[in-house]
């Protein structure tokens, strides 16, 4: 029987469903740093989400009040640090988390690199592979941020597809790797692809808090919502969002966000055959022969003209029903 995400008992996440809406408050009091715990609750999450197909949309929000994800615990970063024998080149770092990304695989091999050496990087590789899996993921993620969102916490959400913060001072955004001596971890190329490479390393250079306001702005986030509202909206958009089919959701995402590093003719070629794959089967075929009979029974003018909220509702055709 396939493992529910509403089932799941973590420790810096608690879970609950609505509907297709999948809620997840992150709770790590009393700052809510992110830490290693977070990283292997994000991973359990991440990996039941894509094989739960109750699950169309994520949201992920704060569980601490005027909280979300204020950055990754320094004092656990410097831990790592001291329990590590002697540094590695970068080059050879590269090449051995390949061989940890192999290994971690293996019957009994994450078990024995927890107590390696090895761990630090094993935790990264994590923190990687998760955010590969939302990028990835056939359900919706949606960050409702509602306090600091920094570091780590940052580098995770700009992950997501959709970003709302409240309208609230207790909501900025920092980015304070370089501060430190550090780089980002996992998030650097996808930010500098959201709102540009100029921007997103002055945003490192500079290290500092920026407003919500500036995050809107530079778009960073989606859009602004009163606090009181943050949560409420941000599940009415993972409820219709949820609507939409959860395989052409995870092909699509996969379109936006690595075919279009492939040279132009091949992604092109990627993305066309995602289209006429899904021509072929699926839930298209039905939701097509709902529209012409729309069309039909209508003026005959496009459905999209005539009736298109119904559709963007998600209430013509269930993509996710069985057999559709």
């Amino acid at each position: 029987m396939t493992e529910r995400a509403r089932d799941l008992r973590l420790q810096t996440l608690t879970v609950e469903q609505d509907g297709r809406v999948l809620t997840v408050r992150v709770v790590a009091p009393p700052y809510n740093f992110m830490t290693e715990q977070m990283h292997r609750d994000f991973d359990a999450l991440t990996r039941v989400v894509d094989d739960d197909e109750t699950v169309g949309a994520v949201v992920v929000t704060g569980g601490v009040e005027k909280r979300y994800i204020t950055h990754f615990d320094i004092a656990d970063i410097l831990a790592a640090a001291r329990r590590s024998e002697r540094p590695l080149s970068e080059r050879t770092l590269r090449t051995v988390a390949r061989g940890v990304d192999v290994l971690s695989t293996l019957p009994g091999g994450q078990e024995a690199l927890e107590q390696s050496p090895l761990t630090g990087l094993l935790g990264v590789n994590r923190f990687a592979n998760l955010v590969l899996r939302i990028m990835r993921s056939p359900a919706v993620y949606i960050a409702a941020i509602g306090g600091p969102c920094g570091g780590g916490g940052l580098e995770m959400s700009v992950a997501f597809d959709v970003r709302l913060a409240a309208d609230d001072d207790a909501v900025g955004f920092v980015l304070p790797e370089l501060l430190i001596g550090l780089t980002t971890t996992v998030g650097g190329q996808r930010l500098a692809q959201l709102i540009g490479p100029d921007r997103a390393l002055e945003m490192l250079l500079e290290g500092r808090m920026y407003s919500r306001q500036e995050a809107l702005e530079m778009g960073l986030i989606r859009r602004l919502v009163p606090p009181e509202e943050l949560l409420t909206e941000a599940q009415s958009l993972g409820a219709r969002y949820a609507k939409r089919n959860r395989d052409t959701v995870a092909v699509q995402k996969r379109i936006f966000n690595e075919d279009y590093l492939l040279s132009p003719a091949e992604s092109l070629r990627r993305e066309s055959a995602a289209n006429v794959a899904g021509i072929l089967s699926g839930s298209a075929p039905h939701a097509m022969s709902a529209w012409v009979d729309m069309q039909q029974k209508g003026t005959g003018d496009s459905v999209f003209l005539t009736d298109l909220e119904c559709w963007v509702q998600g209430d013509v055709v269930d993509l996710n029903a069985s057999g559709a």
